[in-house]
């Protein structure tokens, strides 16, 4: 049925010159949205014996709001309804997803600006085996942040992070957990579309249940790094720090005790290079650990690489992009083996969209990956291939 409004609602309008405009209700913008995407992936269970294919359906219908109250006050947020449905062990893998959001901009005296970010998703997680059934979760993160001048060139933020994570079934209650990240960066304008900076942040983890105690932790992040416009046609942020990362209580899993405390050099980089008109590159890097409970390990190291690049040609963009990630675990595999897990994690990735009209876009993707670890029960493959239509009003 969802999947029948969403096609009539896009066939509605195909000719009505209201479909690429806002609706307009006193000062409200109010942005519908439908999309529809026809995917086969090869491996829905990730696994790298008697894989398991299926046909999915993915039908999404949302909306977005903004309201400007001058030109100090802006509230806006959004709702998305999707509904996936697949061919293969539907009363396992068929969910119904839903995600709120909410946000708010304000202008303060003095050049200062306050932000709030809400986003409220109520999800479900990727299953890794045919016989574990995809993990209902509610997930909520809001985000408190504040922007002002110091003195000349110099000015502050301060941010406040709150993350929440809670399963439905009880079989998981032992993931629920709550994330507290509380910090501040003090920036220097070094160029006027250009900033250095020097941040601390303290994070607070904390898992609901007894049985998950001894993954409760606190951290302390410290960070220097540039932001802004880097370059003639490179814009973006770079930052380099360490994390020092404190475990409240002893692991002990199969004869192995997990380490209690952690100091790891780490670095970040997201920058966007616009190498020719309508041709752009873009470059994710990122060192960081990584909270896993798979293993007796309370987290593993990530060191990730994502480019990406896109031409557009009249009604056509044109997109790839390809990704490695290291992924190391601290402790060893079993007490009987000095072994450590370690994985090679690859991806590619295809696309090409289209313009049919100004609202409505067709998109043709490919995403390939990969997994090779020195455990094999942990390699897999992927092929991915979509079609997606989507229509926004």
């Amino acid at each position: 049925m969802k999947n029948l409004i969403a096609i009539v609602i896009m066939l509605t309008l195909a000719n009505s010159a209201w479909a690429v405009q806002n609706i307009k209700l006193a000062t409200v913008d109010i942005n519908p949205y439908a999309g529809i995407n026809q995917s086969y992936d090869s491996n829905i269970y990730l696994k790298d014996t008697a894989l398991k294919s299926s046909h999915i359906n993915r039908t999404t219908l949302g909306v977005d709001v903004l309201n400007k109250f001058g030109s100090k006050l802006e509230l806006g947020g959004g709702y998305a309804l999707e509904q996936l449905t697949y061919s293969r062990s539907g009363s396992i893998n068929d969910a119904t997803h839903h995600s709120l959001s909410l946000n708010l901009k304000a202008k303060l005296p003095r050049d200062a600006s306050l932000k709030f970010n809400d986003k409220f998703l109520d999800t479900t997680d990727q299953a890794t085996s045919e016989y574990t059934e995809r993990a209902q979760r509610v997930q909520n993160t809001a985000l408190v942040k504040m922007e002002a001048p110091l003195r000349g060139k110099f000015g502050y933020s301060i941010d406040v992070q709150h993350n929440y994570n809670n399963y439905k079934a009880l079989a998981y209650d032992a993931l629920d957990r709550a994330e507290l990240l509380a910090g501040f960066n003090v920036t220097y304008l070094l160029q006027p579309k250009t900033k250095v900076f020097v941040g601390y942040t303290y994070g607070d983890l904390r898992y609901d249940k007894t049985v998950s105690a001894a993954n409760d932790a606190t951290y302390n992040n410290v960070d220097l790094g540039v932001t802004g416009k880097l370059a003639p046609k490179l814009v973006g942020v770079v930052k380099a720090g360490a994390q020092f990362r404190n475990y409240d209580t002893a692991l002990v899993s199969g004869g192995v005790t997990a380490k209690d405390e952690s100091t790891l050099a780490n670095y970040s980089a997201q920058l966007q290079w616009t190498a020719l008109e309508k041709t752009e590159v873009i470059v994710f890097a990122r060192r960081a650990n990584v909270e896993t409970n798979g293993t007796a390990s309370r987290y593993y190291t990530s060191t990730l690489t994502d480019i990406s690049a896109s031409r557009e040609v009249r009604k056509i963009k044109v997109g790839v992009g390809f990704s490695f990630e290291d992924v190391a675990y601290p402790e060893a595999i079993s007490s009987a083996s000095a072994k450590k897990r370690f994985d090679h994690n690859t991806n590619l990735r295809l696309s090409a969209d289209y313009n049919v009209q100004k609202w409505l876009k067709a998109t043709l993707a490919y995403a390939y990956k990969n997994r090779s670890s020195n455990e094999s029960a942990n390699d897999y493959k992927d092929n991915v291939i979509g079609l997606q239509l989507k229509g926004m009003f």
